[in-house]
C-alpha cells in the first residue's frame, strides 16, 4: 500500500491527521511531520529523511502532501525525491485527505493517488452563496455527535 506523508509549517499536518481520524477512523500508513518554530531547514530535511527511511516501501513509493509550494517542507521533500520514489502534492486539505484514505487500497498506485488528490472533487473549493432571499429563511442541518 502507498504510504502517505502529511508535511507542513507548524502543527497543521498533525491537526489534519487528527481531524481525518476523527472523521474516518484510525489510519494506517499515514505519517505527519511538522516544521517546528525555530527549526532550520536542514534539521527538518534530516527528520523527514529519517521518517521516510523508516516507513518507505520502494515498490509502492510514497505520496507526500504539503501545505504550500516553495516553503521548507516542500523544498525538503523535493530534495529527497532524488532518493525516494514519491509524488509531491501541495495545497493539502481535509477533503483531499478524506478522499485518499477512503479510496486507497493495497492495489492503488502512486500515480492513481496523485491524480485523485488533485481532482476537482478532492480540492473541494467553492464560493458558497450565503445571500438569502429577503424575507425567506433557510435552516441548516445540525449534526450532533453523541459520543
Amino acid at each position: 500500500m502507498v504510504k502517505i506523508f502529511l508535511i507542513s509549517h507548524g502543527p497543521f499536518s498533525k491537526g489534519l491527521l487528527e481531524s481525518i481520524e476523527m472523521i474516518a477512523g484510525p489510519q494506517e500508513g499515514i505519517t505527519s511531520l511538522s516544521l517546528e518554530r525555530g527549526e532550520n531547514p536542514e534539521e527538518f530535511r534530516n527528520r523527514l529523511q529519517e521518517s521516510l527511511s523508516e516507513n518507505y516501501d520502494a515498490t509502492n513509493g510514497v505520496l507526500v502532501l504539503c501545505d504550500l509550494k516553495g516553503g521548507t517542507p516542500y523544498n525538503s521533500a523535493a530534495y529527497l525525491s532524488q532518493k525516494f520514489k514519491m509524488k509531491l502534492i501541495t495545497g493539502m486539505n481535509v477533503p483531499m485527505v478524506i478522499t485518499l484514505v477512503t479510496t486507497r487500497t493495497a492495489e492503488t498506485s502512486l500515480d492513481e493517488l496523485a491524480t485523485l488528490a488533485t481532482s476537482s472533487e478532492s480540492t473541494n473549493i467553492e464560493n458558497v452563496n450565503l445571500n438569502f432571499k429577503q424575507g425567506g429563511r433557510k435552516h441548516g442541518k445540525l449534526s450532533l455527535n453523541k459520543n
